[in-house]
């Protein structure tokens, strides 16, 4: 038989390792498996937007308590030196069971301070007169609630003389969450420019004459009276004294 010349044999050979080689690749092809995706979950959307402390957020001093519970978007009870106490806040007014935006407002506070150690400051009266104690409510970390109330358009400002300590912070909150048209805000027309269900405000609850006077007019549409006694000259003219 007649060799085969080197040459030929060299290139047989090669033939067959390419061979084997792509033959060994498709057959780990066939038995790998597809990756699976990776799932991506969807990031939440918070409901409300928390409030945001500010770098300067000071604890004031005041007495320890803990909420035991919240009654609704101004009202909460409190354990205190082993006494357990119903408590106002003070210069913050939030809807009742009955008006638009009571469950925004009792949820706002409640995911605010329910179950919290908060510190309360008094103002100048001890209780209401309903013997539940006013007082301003801070958190640990310095969180103002009654300021955030506002500030997040849950509450009205309502002031009861002699505790008025913070009313002019207060006014300013709320002119900030009017003009954002932050919860109630957003619907003027659901809330109305004031609250006509009892007597709630003098005239150091406005700003202007003309916003007084447009409580006054709405309040007289709307319950047939003027419930906050602001027309003291009986005129129709009210606050006068107001820029």
């Amino acid at each position: 038989m007649t060799s085969l010349p080197n040459r030929y044999i060299l290139l047989l050979l090669l033939i067959a390792s390419v061979a084997f080689t792509a033959c060994g690749r498709a057959a780990r092809s066939e038995l790998a498996p597809s990756p699976t995706p990776t799932r991506i979950r969807p990031t939440s959307v918070p409901t409300r937007v928390l409030p945001t402390l500010g770098a300067t957020a000071i604890t004031p001093d005041g007495d320890r308590a803990e909420v035991t519970y919240v009654f609704d978007g101004d009202t909460i009870e409190v354990e205190l030196d082993g006494q357990t106490y119903r408590l106002r806040y003070i210069g913050v007014d939030t809807p009742e069971r009955d008006e638009p935006f009571y469950e925004e407002a009792l949820t706002f506070n409640r995911e605010l301070v329910d179950g919290q150690t908060v510190i309360l400051v008094r103002d100048v009266s001890e209780t209401d007169q309903y013997g539940r104690l006013l007082r301003y409510v801070y958190l640990t970390d310095g969180t103002f609630v009654n300021a955030e109330l506002m500030r997040a358009g849950m509450a009205r400002l309502v002031t009861f003389p002699p505790d008025v300590a913070q009313t002019d912070f207060l006014r300013a909150l709320q002119q900030e969450a009017r003009a954002a048209a932050a919860g109630m805000w957003a619907q003027p027309a659901l809330v109305g420019p004031c609250d006509c269900d009892r007597n709630l405000y003098d005239c150091r609850d406005f700003s202007t004459q003309a916003e007084a006077q447009t409580c006054f007019a709405y309040c007289l549409e709307t319950v047939g009276e003027d419930v906050h006694r602001l027309d003291g000259g009986g005129d129709g003219f009210v606050c006068e004294s107001l820029p």
